[in-house]
């Protein structure tokens, strides 16, 4: 007689997202003096921690303003603090705000009150 429980088949765990890894990379893109890319890598972190957590990642066409709205609507985000994020990061990159290191702090911040929303788990960033 074979023993059923023996011949379960094992879930394959998916490895944990990295956040503190993706900020690391933040942090690289600061000291070398690359600010703006520093803003668009905090954005493209959120949208790794939507697809991790959401399964919906981010499509080509949509502009950051209707990921947002998809995030709201569908996702069930906060509108307050992803409009919030979304329009700090618009501002910096598309209208000319200069992230200073204030700028870039302010910015983690949103997002780790996005990140607390949307995972559960605390993270903190700054430069």
């Amino acid at each position: 007689m074979v023993n059923i429980s023996t011949k379960k088949k094992k879930k394959k765990a998916e490895p944990e997202f990295n956040i503190k890894e993706r900020f690391r990379n933040v942090k690289v893109l600061v000291e070398t003096n690359r600010p703006k890319e520093a803003i668009a890598y905090i954005y493209l972190a959120y949208c790794a921690v939507m697809d991790d957590k959401f399964k919906k990642p981010r499509l080509p066409h949509q502009t950051i303003r209707e990921y947002a709205i998809t995030a709201v609507n569908q996702l069930g985000q906060l509108p307050e603090s992803t409009y919030s994020f979304v329009k700090r990061i618009e501002d910096i990159i598309y209208g000319g705000l200069e992230p200073t290191k204030a700028e870039i702090n302010y910015t983690a911040q949103l997002f780790s009150t996005l990140y607390k929303e949307i995972t559960n788990k605390n993270f903190s960033f700054s430069i």
